[in-house]
């Protein structure tokens, strides 16, 4: 029964009692074992480039960060790592000599990684030395986010911190108080000129200046409701995504919103409750809910357009969109393509060892990385 379900935490501290509440919350959720995988008539080939084998990550978390033709990894033992976006070939290595609790981000020159103790490590990107460092308030499970000259920390307990890019100094930072019970992640601050959204743990999305760290407009996404705590979770876990005319959020037991920017006003929204994620085109936001059932939605109406049940309890990733089509991995180790116009299986590749961790695209090529270490390149033919 555990296999499916996210993971609940009191207070974000891990004790006895998080077993018997993830079981709870197990309970309320239809248990789905994972779906066999069918036989379909596959229209593209996945084909690796390359492929190099690491220490392991254990998470999906831990997500490649592509910048400048180079490929950054990190692993849990505190290596980090630069390939050739191209053959692979490995630059620098650094050893940190910590534990480090989430994958690789950065911004121009800069490269940034979080340890379980949440320390933040600022290294330069064409040669790994360490340009600064300093300590969150608590870990750190999402990767920082970094542009606009500051980088957004985001810590376990609920603080939300700016730090200087140059010196990793504070600027500001604000806290809010996570409820009781939780689901054991967050989403990842997401940057604009001038402003910052942060995804909370009680359903509500809020921008914050990101000079000040003022809260600009706050909108809740969904109301927790139920009697149990467990009934009441709406924890927003999912990335948070932006095109020229809004925004898009997903929470969990709760809903897909398109948000207008200035205000922060609801345009529309739909029954949805996912962890996983979304990916966005023009037109189609592609939503993993919690069922892993993948859904293309249309943007403009919220009218969901297709819905693919094909890797239905296989516990997948968040999505990626490679030019046509749309990729998802899951915890089996299996790659999925589906069509992007009608969400049809279209591709495959069941030749990896470790769970397939979320896709990252640059220039037409997927990079992933795996459970077991490994960082694969891959690119698709038809």
């Amino acid at each position: 029964m555990l296999a499916k379900g996210p993971t609940v935490f009191f207070g974000r501290s891990l004790t006895a009692v998080c077993a018997i509440t993830f079981m709870a919350a197990c309970a309320t959720e239809p248990v789905v074992p994972p779906t066999p995988l069918e036989q379909f008539k596959a229209e593209t080939s996945i084909q690796r480039n390359w492929k190099k084998s690491y220490g392991d990550v254990r998470r999906e978390r831990f997500t490649p960060y592509v910048n400048n033709g180079v490929v950054y990894v990190a692993d849990n033992a505190g290596t980090v790592r630069s390939l050739d976006q191209q053959t692979g070939k490995p630059g620098w290595t650094r050893s940190l000599d910590v534990r480090l609790g989430s994958g690789v981000s950065g911004a121009a020159d800069q490269i940034y990684v979080s340890s379980i103790d949440g320390e933040i490590y600022a290294l330069q990107a064409g040669s790994g030395e360490t340009l600064w460092q300093t300590a969150a308030s608590s870990e750190v499970l999402v990767p920082v986010s970094a542009g606009f000259g500051v980088v957004i920390v985001r810590s376990a307990d609920g603080r939300i911190a700016s730090l200087d890019i140059a010196t990793g100094e504070e600027r500001w930072s604000i806290t809010h108080t996570p409820p009781a019970l939780t689901i054991n992640g967050y989403s990842r601050p997401y940057l604009l000129d001038g402003g910052v959204l942060v995804g909370l743990d009680d359903g509500r999305l809020i921008a914050l200046n990101a000079s000040t760290g003022k809260t600009i407009w706050e909108t809740i996404v969904s109301l927790p409701s139920g009697r149990s705590e467990v009934e009441r979770l709406v924890d927003i876990d999912a990335n948070i995504l932006t095109d020229n005319e809004a925004i898009y959020i997903v929470n969990y037991r709760g809903k897909l919103a398109r948000i207008e920017p200035a205000k922060g006003q609801i345009q529309w929204t739909l029954p949805m409750s996912s962890t996983a994620g979304i990916a966005q085109t023009d037109e189609l936001i592609v939503v993993v809910d919690e069922l892993d059932v993948v859904h293309g939605v249309e943007k403009a109406s919220g009218r969901v357009l297709w819905s693919q049940e094909a890797m239905k309890g296989r516990r997948l990733n968040r999505p990626a969109i490679n030019n046509d089509m749309v990729l998802v991995g899951d915890k089996q180790g299996v790659l999925h393509g589906l069509a992007l116009d009608d969400g049809r299986l279209i591709a495959r590749n069941t030749s990896f060892d470790g769970a397939v961790g979320n896709p990252v695209t640059s220039d037409d090529v997927v990079f992933l990385q795996f459970s077991d270490g490994a960082v694969s390149a891959l690119t698709f033919k038809q």
